[in-house]
């Protein structure tokens, strides 16, 4: 029986005093048995983040970003299809054609939206015209 515990990765985002949106402020993994936990202790680390900071005299607002999970399969967890396309010119009208298509581990839709995006930018033939056609679970 495996009795690896999953690990997580967490964003902590950061809206300074005086800006209109947030900015990523840093990450960090964290190991927990179930999404609730990972929940739990993102939130500590984000109280504990902020208490630092309001500490060093910065009067910025702190929330949590995306939710991750590193171990495919985590407890709390979905696998999610995600389809990239891009429209091409065609004659005289523009046809919309699937270029990517990935499956991935993540707490829900929006979660896996978000960490599609951050995927897709990491491989060597992605084009920034690609846009994310259909999130479902898989």
């Amino acid at each position: 029986m495996d009795t690896e515990v999953p690990a997580w990765e967490v964003t902590f985002l950061r809206r300074p005093e005086g800006s209109n949106r947030p900015r990523v402020a840093g990450r960090i993994v964290l190991e927990a048995p179930d999404l609730t936990q990972a929940r739990e202790l993102a939130q500590t680390a984000l109280v504990e983040r902020r208490i630092r900071s309001e500490s060093e005299g910065e009067h910025s607002v702190w929330s949590l970003g995306v939710l991750r999970p590193l171990t495919a399969r985590a407890p709390g967890t979905r696998k999610y299809r995600v389809v990239f396309s891009r429209w091409e010119s065609v004659d005289d009208h523009f046809e919309r054609r699937d270029v990517h298509e990935m499956e991935l581990w993540a707490v829900d839709a929006a979660s896996a939206r978000r960490q599609a995006q951050q995927d897709i930018q990491g491989l060597g033939d992605y084009v920034p015209a690609w846009r994310i056609r259909v999130v479902e679970r898989a």
